[in-house]
């Protein structure tokens, strides 16, 4: 009878374990999302402007702790296709891309989401200040 009790037991545990899933916790950014504006800017002045300056699409895609772009621009005769990915960290509004191709490294943004529209800046220093003499205004809509 013990034995019957104990593999019983040992049965339901796991039966238990294995019909559990694990809980995955989704990043306000999960999904794939379009470029919808582009800015380089000293101080105040626009630099160059998607649209303006220079036309192209984009697309950024970020699933769990990993991110993925790929895009292309055309300016006057040339075009350029723009492309990459690696992993992120987000805490607040502080969030770095750590690079894994096509180059490593990490780029620091700061990062606001209204509704389905991000909005990214950068370069930042480690205090999340912006470099106001040379930095980029990205904004992105949430697929649907």
């Amino acid at each position: 009878m013990k034995k019957i009790l104990f593999l019983s037991l040992i049965i339901s545990l796991i039966i238990v374990s294995c019909t559990q899933q694990r809980q995955v916790v989704k990043s306000p950014l999960d999904g794939a999302w379009d470029l919808i504006s582009y800015e380089q800017r000293h101080g105040d002045t626009i630099i160059m402007q998607l649209g303006k300056d220079f036309t192209g699409t984009e697309m950024k895609i970020w699933s769990g702790k990993y991110f993925n772009y790929v895009g292309q621009y055309k300016m006057a005769d040339s075009t350029m296709n723009n492309y990459g990915g690696g992993t992120f960290t987000l805490v607040g509004n502080r969030y770095d891309e750590i690079k894994t191709y096509p180059t490593l490294g990490t780029v620091k943004l700061l990062l606001e989401i209204k509704n389905d529209t991000i909005t990214q800046t950068w370069p930042v220093d480690d205090n999340g200040q912006v470099n106001k003499n040379d930095y980029y205004i990205q904004k992105l809509k949430r697929k649907q």
